[in-house]
């Protein structure tokens, strides 16, 4: 006999890194959760590979970095080679904007059960594998789920909200009859995951031959992880044959049977769900979103989703937003997410180029680079990567910013700062995973002083201040002094204002004397 909580805030389907990942975030928040996946147990092998510095924020949001990223493998950046097997372009790890290094290579099993571990901490989310989501319904109050346990049993379950974070083939988009729109890649490829590699050095090698491109991945442990597109006349049985593998594999390194820890073959898709919110159901992760691999932001665009969802679900449950401020979900995660499927669809193009006139383009395109050093800084400092920006959602005056270094609609950098005895302490433990408000002088925090019981009380808003001359008062505002770092400069633009910082850690507002008394009532209003 088996126990399901038959009332709860949110039930969220899909046990995978962003269902996961959202569970903890409402339970950080207090809501009553139930996660169900239909496998019995976590998966066991490798899939996603890559975690991003957003995606390391959102694991330090939910208290976990410490306990998961010294096991993972900083990666040293990527390095791309040639027909003739030479490598023609490098990009290095790139600069440290919040708090983490560009990108972080990750096994699987152990990152999912870090976030599994996590939810043991929260007496108000339940988690049970081996079930699987049926059927629901929803009406303007709840959603009605029927659930079907291990043994057959039948579940009747209610919740506030639904989550789908169930995977490119979601049950629950298909139940709402959602289409996904875009395309797919025209062929087939092999991923090989291995141990005991050779290749230890910490950088992505992507192969870029017209006849057999590849791409070799670091991985932890020793780990590495190889992308052969197939070759057309390569049946799936030729494919996962193990002496095909090892023949493939022989040019680069000797393979035991024993050092294989997974092989699949893949379709990449780029494709993007037609809506990721029905009513009181939504969409995350692959069942909204596909992307190619190039880019390796698959599962980091599901985090996001729902580090975007979480905590705007938290005000909507506990009463001190309306239900419309769901809405701003897709609007804000739908245009950055497309962008990134896009990006990866292009870089595909040009590192796994399949006719002579795509690869004459591309390498006359790192030749021009040669010739224009800043280009080539585009490349090696992966300013190529749409930066993590809103254009439109919970914002105030997105589109009427007084400066152009403005920070109103971005996410908000993980600055180094240390307390006023000298303490170092890392920004985000102090934004807590609530709504923050942040000064830069004595000053404006006297301003601040005076106004702040206006300042949407409902969201009891943290007061942080940052800056070179501060002096300590008990006053419940936490100090703290910005160390030497090129982000503080962006954090300075906004050194006479007050700044309000989302749970996500995006600038949501920044006003002064001059004009508080507009923004006030406009984000209120954008909250309602």
């Amino acid at each position: 006999m088996f126990y399901i909580p038959t009332n709860n805030d949110v039930v969220i389907i899909g046990a995978g890194p962003v269902g996961l990942m959202t569970a903890n975030l409402l339970g950080l928040y207090g809501l009553k959760v139930l996660l169900i996946e239909r496998n019995n147990q976590p998966y066991d092998v490798p899939r996603a590979i890559t975690l991003d510095d957003e995606g390391c924020r959102t694991l330090q949001a939910v208290g976990l970095n410490d306990l998961y990223l010294p096991n993972a493998l900083p990666s040293k950046g990527s390095r791309y080679y040639g027909e003739n097997g030479e490598p023609f372009a490098e990009v290095g790890p790139g600069p440290v904007e919040y708090g983490f290094p560009r990108r972080t290579q990750i096994f699987q099993p152990e990152f999912e059960k870090t976030l599994l571990d996590g939810l043991s901490r929260f007496n108000n989310v339940t988690v049970r594998y081996g079930f699987k989501l049926v059927s629901f319904e929803q009406d303007v109050d709840k959603v009605d789920l029927t659930i079907l346990g291990p043994d057959g049993e039948s579940f009747d379950v209610i919740a506030s909200y639904l989550i789908g974070s169930d995977g490119a083939r979601s049950t629950v988009r298909q139940i709402l009859n959602i289409e996904m729109l875009g395309n797919s890649y025209p062929e087939d490829w092999l991923i090989i995951d291995t141990i005991n590699d050779p290749d230890t050095e910490p950088v992505s090698k992507f192969f870029c031959s017209s006849q057999q491109p590849y791409v070799s991945i670091p991985a932890p442990n020793g780990g590495r992880r190889y992308e052969f597109r197939a070759l057309r006349e390569e049946t799936s049985a030729d494919l996962l044959h193990i002496p095909n593998i090892q023949a493939r594999l022989k040019p680069i390194r000797d393979l035991a049977q024993g050092d294989i820890i997974r092989v699949a073959i893949y379709t990449f898709e780029a494709k993007i769900a037609a809506s990721w919110q029905t009513g009181r159901a939504f969409l995350l992760g692959d069942a909204a979103h596909v992307t190619p691999p190039f880019a390796g932001q698959g599962m980091n665009a599901g985090l996001r989703d729902a580090h975007n969802l979480s905590w705007k679900l938290f005000l909507v449950c506990k009463g001190q937003s309306g239900p419309s401020i769901l809405q701003s979900y897709e609007t804000e995660r739908r245009g950055p997410c497309w962008a990134m499927i896009q990006l990866a669809v292009a870089m595909g193009d040009i590192v796994m180029p399949r006719d002579h006139s795509d690869i004459t383009f591309r390498n006359s395109l790192v030749k021009w680079m040669d010739r224009f050093p800043a280009a080539r800084e585009f490349i090696t400092q992966m300013k190529f990567k749409p930066p993590p920006r809103y254009t439109d959602g919970i914002f105030v005056n997105l589109d009427d910013q007084e400066f152009t270094g403005s920070l109103v609609g971005q996410m908000l950098p993980q600055i180094p700062v240390k307390y006023l005895n000298g303490t170092d302490v890392k920004l985000d433990k102090i934004l807590g995973h609530g709504f923050t408000l942040i000064v830069q002088d004595e000053g404006t925090l006297e301003f601040l002083h005076q106004i702040k019981h206006q300042l949407w009380p409902e969201l009891a808003c943290k007061i942080v201040a940052i800056g070179e001359r501060l002096i300590a008062a008990p006053d419940n505002v936490i100090r703290l002094q910005p160390k030497s770092d090129t982000s503080v400069k962006q954090l300075r633009s906004h050194r006479d204002q007050i700044i309000l910082i989302r749970p996500d850690r995006y600038v949501a507002a920044s006003f002064d004397q001059y004009n508080y008394k507009q923004v006030i009532p406009k984000l209120s209003s954008l909250l309602s």
